[in-house]
């Protein structure tokens, strides 16, 4: 799966000039745990996460830290004070594959999808979540009708729990192809094509 197929577009961002209220009343009834910052346009300039506000859009209540009356900083107001800079981005075209590497070795939950610098879209968990949800009976009538649009109809496709075998006999190069075709669509888990006697080549 590619990232231009399962990712949200177009995204829920906000404006660095934006106030961190608008921001919070955003990701509170979208429900989104991040939002892509964005000046001239759409161009993307940063990331506003929870972490983000939880770090500094509260002051710490003297009730409970028994803190002494004194003057304070200034709670920040606007998004542009508290987002990530130079935020971790992908592209349309990345492998979902790669991303999942990253999503689970890390804190990241979504990542901005960009073309350039111009915001076009996010990538989230949640999104690959939904891909992967499909039944095989859904599965397969999405991978016939797909290799019968490219000509491939000879190949014999059964799928079970997500996980595609095709059929066959072929050059390496027509195996390849059937692996290619069978990897587009969507909630595909894994390919194994194999001879028709049922020895794997590929």
């Amino acid at each position: 799966m590619l990232v231009r197929e399962i990712m949200t577009c177009p995204a829920f961002s906000v404006h660095k000039e934006s106030s961190l209220d608008v921001a919070l009343r955003l990701m509170a009834q979208r429900k989104v745990t991040a939002l892509p910052v964005v000046e001239d346009g759409d161009r993307l300039v940063g990331v506003l996460s929870e972490i983000d506000l939880l770090r500094r859009a509260v002051e710490p209540d003297r009730r409970a830290h028994f803190l002494p009356v004194s003057e304070s900083e200034p709670l920040p107001d606007k998004v542009g004070e508290v987002m990530t800079s130079d935020p971790r981005t992908t592209t349309e075209g990345a492998d979902i594959a790669d991303l999942l590497t990253l999503f689970t070795e890390s804190s990241f939950k979504s990542l901005p999808v960009v073309r350039g610098d111009i915001l076009i879209g996010v990538i989230s968990r949640s999104d690959v979540i939904r891909a992967l949800w499909r039944t095989d009976e859904d599965l397969l009538a999405d991978l016939t009708a797909v290799f019968r649009d490219y000509g491939q109809d000879s190949w014999t496709i059964t799928v079970r729990g997500g996980v595609v075998e095709v059929a066959g006999v072929g050059t390496a190069r027509e195996r390849n192809i059937a692996a290619a075709i069978a990897h587009s669509v969507l909630g595909v888990r894994r390919v194994h094509v194999t001879e028709q006697a049922g020895t794997e080549v590929g």
